[in-house]
């Protein structure tokens, strides 16, 4: 399945999306009907393993939504699984060193690129989704095309390798996390600082320079087309917990009681 998100950026479209917290496919489903084009599947910080994974993946193919997932850790089980059950593209956090991108690299990109191991699965209708004519050269292209590996900058440790960590053939984006990243900087919570300001430029302009994506969260409605305009590819705002929870507290302050 071609990646509509990467189609989007290529098209100078802006991708929007959000992430998924709750659990649960029909989650998914409904936010299927509200005009997003990706979700995140939270293996985080949200309460998802992979099989719980592989039930929202398959929602967001059944309701035309891209299925991201967070890994939860720097390992070849957690990258590999979740790109055999069909997610899309991998963002991985609390990278701090060059040397945790290129094993990510060697997990999730087949050769020449990287390492990763082959196996009909989920991805592909467990190898039965090709008439039969495809070489495996062609399969490992189109995968290591279509599959994004996109780390997270919110490190300081990340922050000062970003020209090196974009340049790296295999790496296809960058996420930032700016909660994290503020607290890894000293200035936690503070997104209109200077300094701060200063970072989200550098960690643009290596992207830019790379030919690579760029994607940042915002819990700020009013602040997701300020970083279209500042120059970001993808924007995610919130969380689907978020959302559930400020649209029922604004139906029941206008409730007489």
């Amino acid at each position: 399945m071609e990646n509509k998100v990467l189609s989007m950026v290529k098209d100078k479209k802006r991708p929007f999306g959000t992430f998924v917290e709750l659990g649960g496919a029909s989650v998914i489903e409904a936010l299927g009907m509200t005009g997003l084009d990706y979700v995140i599947i939270d293996n985080e910080h949200g309460p998802f393993d992979v099989e719980s994974s592989e039930e929202c993946i398959r929602a967001c193919e059944h309701s035309g939504l891209t299925p991201f997932c967070r890994v939860r850790e720097v390992s070849r089980p957690a990258v590999m699984k979740l790109l055999d059950v069909g997610a899309q593209g991998l963002i991985v956090p609390y990278i701090e060193k060059i040397d945790q991108v290129k094993e990510l690299i060697e997990y999730s990109k087949y050769p020449p690129v990287g390492k990763r191991g082959f196996c009909g699965s989920k991805k592909d209708r467990w190898g039965y989704a090709y008439p039969g004519t495809e070489s495996m050269e062609t399969q490992f292209e189109f995968w290591n095309r279509e599959t994004l590996l996109i780390p997270q900058c919110e490190t300081v440790g990340a922050l000062e390798h970003i020209e090196e960590i974009t340049a790296l053939e295999g790496v296809d984006g960058i996420f930032v996390g700016p909660f994290d990243l503020s607290i890894s900087m000293g200035i936690p919570g503070q997104f209109k600082n200077p300094v701060f300001v200063a970072a989200l430029e550098r960690i643009l302009a290596a992207c830019k320079a790379a030919g690579k994506f760029s994607m940042i969260f915002t819990g700020n409605r009013d602040w997701i087309n300020d970083y279209y305009e500042m120059g970001y590819d993808i924007v995610t705002w919130g969380m689907d917990a978020a959302v559930l929870i400020e649209g029922f507290r604004d139906i029941v302050s206008g409730v007489a009681r």
